[in-house]
Protein backbone atom coordinates (compact mmCIF):
# COMPACT_ATOMS: atom_id res chain seq x y z
CA UNK A 1 0.00 0.00 0.00
CA UNK A 2 1.34 3.62 -1.47
CA UNK A 3 0.82 6.34 1.29
CA UNK A 4 -0.37 9.68 -0.28
CA UNK A 5 2.00 12.36 0.49
CA UNK A 6 -0.24 14.40 2.75
CA UNK A 7 -0.45 10.86 4.80
CA UNK A 8 3.35 10.56 4.56
CA UNK A 9 4.16 14.34 5.95
CA UNK A 10 1.67 13.67 8.65
CA UNK A 11 3.28 10.30 10.00
CA UNK A 12 6.13 12.59 9.66
CA UNK A 13 5.45 15.75 11.49
CA UNK A 14 3.73 13.35 13.94
CA UNK A 15 6.71 11.22 15.19
CA UNK A 16 8.89 14.72 14.95
CA UNK A 17 6.58 15.67 17.77
CA UNK A 18 6.80 12.72 19.72
CA UNK A 19 10.31 12.98 19.58
CA UNK A 20 10.59 16.32 20.62
CA UNK A 21 7.98 15.72 24.01
CA UNK A 22 9.78 12.81 24.61
CA UNK A 23 13.23 14.97 24.87
CA UNK A 24 11.50 18.13 26.61
CA UNK A 25 9.88 15.69 29.48
CA UNK A 26 13.00 14.23 29.94
CA UNK A 27 15.13 17.20 30.06
CA UNK A 28 12.13 19.48 32.20
CA UNK A 29 12.19 20.23 36.10
CA UNK A 30 10.16 17.72 37.57
CA UNK A 31 7.63 20.94 38.44
CA UNK A 32 7.11 20.96 34.74
CA UNK A 33 3.98 21.76 33.08
CA UNK A 34 2.47 19.49 30.47
CA UNK A 35 4.65 20.99 27.75
CA UNK A 36 7.40 23.71 28.30
CA UNK A 37 8.09 24.19 24.39
CA UNK A 38 5.75 25.90 22.44
CA UNK A 39 5.63 25.27 18.90
CA UNK A 40 3.05 24.29 15.90
CA UNK A 41 3.93 22.06 12.97
CA UNK A 42 2.45 23.19 9.35
CA UNK A 43 2.59 21.53 6.24
CA UNK A 44 1.53 23.06 2.90
CA UNK A 45 1.81 21.89 -0.26
CA UNK A 46 0.53 22.94 -3.88
CA UNK A 47 -2.09 20.77 -5.45
CA UNK A 48 -1.71 21.55 -9.13
CA UNK A 49 -4.46 19.52 -10.35
CA UNK A 50 -6.79 21.50 -8.55
CA UNK A 51 -4.61 24.86 -8.30
CA UNK A 52 -4.84 24.81 -4.77
CA UNK A 53 -2.81 25.29 -1.86
CA UNK A 54 -3.58 22.51 0.91
CA UNK A 55 -2.48 23.59 4.94
CA UNK A 56 -2.12 20.80 7.74
CA UNK A 57 -1.73 22.31 10.55
CA UNK A 58 -0.37 20.55 14.11
CA UNK A 59 -1.41 22.24 17.62
CA UNK A 60 -1.41 21.41 20.68
CA UNK A 61 -5.17 21.29 21.89
CA UNK A 62 -5.14 23.13 25.42
CA UNK A 63 -2.68 26.37 23.55
CA UNK A 64 -5.42 26.55 20.41
CA UNK A 65 -8.18 26.51 23.41
CA UNK A 66 -6.60 28.96 25.16
CA UNK A 67 -6.14 31.44 22.35
CA UNK A 68 -9.79 30.55 20.62
CA UNK A 69 -11.49 31.23 24.28
CA UNK A 70 -9.87 34.79 24.89
CA UNK A 71 -10.83 35.78 21.67
CA UNK A 72 -14.59 34.46 21.94
CA UNK A 73 -14.42 35.21 25.59
CA UNK A 74 -15.67 32.61 26.57
CA UNK A 75 -14.68 28.86 27.13
CA UNK A 76 -14.50 27.31 23.72
CA UNK A 77 -13.73 23.42 23.50
CA UNK A 78 -12.67 21.60 20.20
CA UNK A 79 -14.94 18.59 20.90
CA UNK A 80 -17.84 20.28 22.43
CA UNK A 81 -18.41 23.72 21.66
CA UNK A 82 -20.40 23.53 18.67
CA UNK A 83 -19.24 26.57 16.63
CA UNK A 84 -15.20 25.59 17.06
CA UNK A 85 -14.89 25.02 13.75
CA UNK A 86 -15.75 28.70 12.52
CA UNK A 87 -13.75 29.96 15.70
CA UNK A 88 -10.14 28.38 14.43
CA UNK A 89 -10.90 29.74 10.70
CA UNK A 90 -11.60 33.10 12.34
CA UNK A 91 -8.48 32.70 14.59
CA UNK A 92 -6.20 31.05 11.38
CA UNK A 93 -7.54 34.01 8.97
CA UNK A 94 -5.68 36.45 11.44
CA UNK A 95 -2.61 34.26 12.13
CA UNK A 96 -2.08 32.51 8.93
CA UNK A 97 -1.84 33.96 5.97
CA UNK A 98 -1.02 32.85 2.37
CA UNK A 99 -0.69 35.93 -0.15
CA UNK A 100 0.52 35.51 -3.77
CA UNK A 101 2.99 36.81 -5.64
CA UNK A 102 0.53 40.11 -6.30
CA UNK A 103 0.15 40.73 -2.59
CA UNK A 104 -3.69 39.24 -2.76
CA UNK A 105 -4.18 37.63 0.47
CA UNK A 106 -5.98 33.96 -0.57
CA UNK A 107 -8.95 33.06 1.94
CA UNK A 108 -8.57 30.00 3.77
CA UNK A 109 -11.56 27.18 3.31
CA UNK A 110 -11.91 24.88 5.94
CA UNK A 111 -11.55 21.41 5.14
CA UNK A 112 -11.85 19.55 8.83
CA UNK A 113 -10.25 19.29 11.89
CA UNK A 114 -8.40 15.81 14.07
CA UNK A 115 -8.31 15.88 17.49
CA UNK A 116 -5.49 13.26 18.39
CA UNK A 117 -4.56 12.96 22.07
CA UNK A 118 -3.36 16.34 23.16
CA UNK A 119 -3.11 17.75 19.53
CA UNK A 120 -5.32 18.94 16.88
CA UNK A 121 -4.79 18.16 13.34
CA UNK A 122 -6.22 21.40 11.13
CA UNK A 123 -6.77 20.77 7.52
CA UNK A 124 -7.79 24.24 5.15
CA UNK A 125 -7.23 25.30 1.73
CA UNK A 126 -6.95 28.10 -0.31
CA UNK A 127 -7.52 28.70 -4.55
CA UNK A 128 -4.51 29.45 -6.10
CA UNK A 129 -4.17 28.99 -9.72
CA UNK A 130 -1.17 31.36 -9.66
CA UNK A 131 0.77 28.59 -8.11
CA UNK A 132 3.30 29.63 -5.11
CA UNK A 133 5.46 31.11 -7.31
CA UNK A 134 6.67 34.44 -5.09
CA UNK A 135 3.95 34.08 -2.47
CA UNK A 136 4.01 35.26 0.70
CA UNK A 137 3.31 33.56 3.96
CA UNK A 138 2.99 34.46 7.68
CA UNK A 139 2.15 31.84 9.93
CA UNK A 140 1.56 33.97 13.94
CA UNK A 141 -0.39 31.03 15.33
CA UNK A 142 -0.24 31.50 19.48
CA UNK A 143 2.23 34.38 19.20
CA UNK A 144 -0.03 36.24 21.71
CA UNK A 145 0.26 33.94 24.43
CA UNK A 146 3.85 32.76 24.48
CA UNK A 147 6.86 34.67 23.65
CA UNK A 148 8.64 31.38 23.13
CA UNK A 149 6.73 30.41 20.26
CA UNK A 150 8.38 28.88 17.35
CA UNK A 151 6.17 28.16 14.07
CA UNK A 152 7.88 25.63 11.65
CA UNK A 153 6.30 25.44 8.12
CA UNK A 154 7.31 22.79 5.02
CA UNK A 155 6.57 23.64 1.74
CA UNK A 156 6.05 21.11 -0.98
CA UNK A 157 6.42 22.32 -4.63
CA UNK A 158 6.24 19.64 -7.16
CA UNK A 159 9.55 17.89 -6.53
CA UNK A 160 11.01 20.34 -4.14
CA UNK A 161 10.71 21.14 -0.52
CA UNK A 162 11.63 24.34 1.79
CA UNK A 163 11.28 24.75 5.70
CA UNK A 164 10.55 28.55 7.19
CA UNK A 165 10.42 28.94 11.10
CA UNK A 166 8.24 32.10 12.36
CA UNK A 167 9.40 33.33 15.78
CA UNK A 168 7.46 36.12 17.89
CA UNK A 169 8.45 39.37 15.56
CA UNK A 170 8.88 37.85 12.18
CA UNK A 171 6.99 39.53 9.32
CA UNK A 172 5.44 37.78 6.48
CA UNK A 173 8.28 36.07 3.95
CA UNK A 174 7.99 35.04 0.28
CA UNK A 175 8.30 31.65 -0.12
CA UNK A 176 12.14 30.69 -1.92
CA UNK A 177 12.41 29.48 -5.16
CA UNK A 178 11.90 25.34 -5.50
CA UNK A 179 15.25 23.43 -4.13
CA UNK A 180 15.46 20.23 -5.96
Amino acid sequence: MKLSTRMTTAVLLACCAALCAAHARATAPPAAAAHKYYMSLAQVEYNAEDKSVEVSLRIFIDDLELALTRRAGRRVSLDRTKDADRLVLSYLADTFEIKNRDGATKPLKWVGMELRSSVAWIYVEAEMPEGLTGARLRDHILFELFDKQVNKVSVRYPGARTDLVFARGDQDRTLPAPQK
